[in-house]
């Protein structure tokens, strides 16, 4: 891969849960006891990339606990979630020490926004300034920010081997005109891992249907008369929720606080004093040897 104008972000929570359930029959432990299961599986993750991709620059950005807009605005959101396993909890903290280690910028989520709008705001910052832009999750919610520069980076999982996907890839998987309708699509039928409900009695070929013929879920509510029976009913009565639906989807890539200042995300060489003493601690001695070989490379 051309390494010239290059930003990869790194969604931390899919990373870290997929790394952790990666585990979940056969979690790694020290001799103290640490579950270092998922910090085990984001750092090679993370070696590998940046072994792989030989990136200059990128950045990792956290969720914190804060209350966001979207809980304000429908107090249901993501209220089906589970408790953070006890194991994460734990992890976060070393994962964020390993990246202080290796020179790696991180982010936090504040002031009521997700990572997801801090990601998608620094991606058409640097977008802008040139860049080409790979946000790596496993959050399908980023395929809308998709465009000829931002491209989503599904990291190797269950097996599968990573995914790269652009513009033409996203209208394909989903069926639509452009990545932006992700939106309008996720807006009607919904998303239970959020637990935003969309429009009652919409199903997914329905909503594709919709999308095609109205281009918005806007030129749907203005619509209803085209519609019959139980389903006018039902999208009539459900106006502002899928309106509602709409907000708690769309990512919002105008955080205002969020720049992008290009040497911050510049990746210096790294504290390896401080990588090993991390490594020791949580007795990644063959990791240690891998991170050694991608240094000594560099």
């Amino acid at each position: 891969m051309n390494n010239h104008k290059k930003l990869f972000l790194i969604d931390a929570y899919t990373l870290i849960y997929q790394s952790y359930y990666a585990y979940i029959k056969t979690p790694l432990f020290t001799s103290s006891g640490l579950n270092t299961s998922p910090i085990m599986n984001f750092t090679h993750f993370l070696i590998n990339t940046l072994y792989n991709e030989n990136p200059k620059y990128m950045a990792v950005v956290f969720d914190t606990n804060q209350v966001t807009f979207r809980k304000i605005k429908y107090e249901k959101y993501k209220k089906n979630r589970k408790k953070m396993p006890k194991a994460i909890e734990i992890a976060v903290p070393y994962i964020a020490r390993i990246l202080e280690s290796f020179k790696i910028p991180l982010f936090y989520s504040k002031h009521g926004y997700e990572a997801d709008d801090i990601i998608g705001t620094i991606a058409k910052i640097a977008e802008k300034k040139g860049y080409i832009v790979y946000i790596i999750s496993l959050d399908k919610d980023f395929f809308q920010l998709a465009t000829e520069n931002i491209n989503i980076y599904i990291p190797p999982f269950k097996g599968n081997s990573k995914k790269i996907l652009g513009i033409e890839d996203i209208k394909k998987k989903f069926d639509i005109n452009h990545p932006k309708q992700i939106i309008d699509l996720f807006s009607m039928i919904g998303d239970p891992s959020d637990n935003i409900p969309g429009l009652p009695g919409i199903g997914k070929k329905t909503a594709n249907f919709f999308v095609k013929k109205y281009g918005s879920i806007e030129n749907l509510l203005h619509s209803i008369h085209d519609l019959n029976g139980k389903m006018k009913e039902n999208v009539k009565k459900n106006k502002k929720l899928g309106l509602l639906c709409k907000k708690l989807v769309t990512i919002i890539t105008n955080v205002p606080f969020v720049t992008f200042n290009e040497k911050k995300f510049y990746i210096v060489k790294p504290n390896w004093n401080e990588i090993e003493r991390i490594f020791k601690i949580l007795e990644f001695s063959r990791l240690l040897k891998i991170a050694y070989l991608y240094f000594k490379k560099k």
